[in-house]
């Protein structure tokens, strides 16, 4: 650990430390990696595209190897956890929609091709809330419904000896990693992360973790800026935060500090900022040929028809 870093840990330590729930065995470090510039250039793929049945865009993930967008949606107030997830091309065009019942809110996906199917993680059999209170794995299927209680749904929920509200899942396609943010209490988020093969093999206990670590607790900021998407590239995961039609959010975590410290702390973005009821939902990393990207969507309004936007920042140092 360089000397900047063991400052920064000791720092964070003594003004911030929570206890680490449910350690089991000692965790390792995440190897360290590149860090996405959050002022950099960038661009805006996908723009004001129409998604399925008119329903509002949660999150999105991309299938890397075929190409590919996955959006969740949410009907607008609903709290039955009813959700579609429409697949699209890169830029947005829709090429086929799946129905699932009882899951959530759509707060966070990830695409995951596999053995020549494209296996979905989302969060899975909603609560009185509407959100999810599991996390499960399944294969899209375009033009099917899908039922929470279904034998094929996977159960990918990390047993970790501590409480698991609200578990939401992403994907680091890079280095090959699940993430699941969730909460031990209110206003209490978390963050934990496994490699991807033990996740998939169902290995999510507390001795297969590479790190965990607490996520900052905004209060009466958070309440007012709702957490919207999180997604990871190597030594750091990358939330989204903001209201509807005002200034929206972008935060940059070391996976390997501790506390609830962060490396860039509500850096304001102006993306999309001409977009009707413009709300930040979702982000995901993009591999390219020419290097990974860091991916955050919006949803907006035009006359009552709901429309994704998606941009990315693509410059590393």
């Amino acid at each position: 650990m360089s000397r900047r870093n063991v400052l920064r840990a000791i720092t964070a330590t003594a003004a911030t430390a929570v206890p680490l729930l449910g350690a089991g065995t000692a965790r390792a470090a995440v190897p360290a990696s590149a860090q996405f510039v959050l002022d950099g250039p960038g661009g805006n793929p996908v723009w004001k595209r129409s998604l399925h049945a008119n329903w509002v865009m949660q999150s999105f993930a991309y299938d890397n190897t075929n190409g590919h967008i996955y959006f969740a949606q949410t009907s607008p107030g609903s709290t039955n956890g009813d959700l579609w997830i429409t697949k699209t091309d890169l830029a947005g065009t829709e090429l086929g929609a799946m129905a699932l019942h009882g899951f959530g809110h759509g707060v966070s996906i990830a695409v995951e091709p596999y053995n020549g199917a494209v296996h979905l993680w989302t969060e899975w059999k909603s609560g009185s809330s509407g959100f999810g209170t599991r996390i499960g794995r399944f294969v899209f299927a375009a033009g099917s419904t899908l039922e929470a209680g279904d034998a094929s749904i996977q159960d990918r929920t990390p047993s970790l000896d501590t409480t698991l509200i609200n578990p939401q899942p992403a994907i680091d396609p890079v280095s090959g990693r699940l993430l699941v943010r969730y909460k031990v209490a209110a206003d209490m988020p978390r963050i934990v992360v496994f490699n991807l093969s033990d996740a998939r093999a169902g290995r999510l206990t507390s001795g297969y973790r590479l790190a965990e670590r607490a996520l900052p607790s905004r209060g009466s900021w958070g309440t007012a800026n709702p957490f919207q998407g999180f997604t990871a590239y190597g030594q750091y995961a990358y939330l989204l935060e903001g209201p509807v039609g005002t200034t929206s959010y972008l935060t940059t975590i070391d996976l390997n500090d501790v506390g609830q410290s962060t490396v860039v702390d509500r850096f304001a973005t102006t993306a999309g900022a001409s977009l009707p009821g413009r709300e930040p939902e979702g982000m995901a990393i993009w591999a390219t040929s020419s290097g990974p990207r860091l991916a955050f969507g919006f949803h907006s309004n035009t006359g009552g028809t709901r429309q994704a936007s998606v941009f990315y920042k693509s410059t590393l140092r």
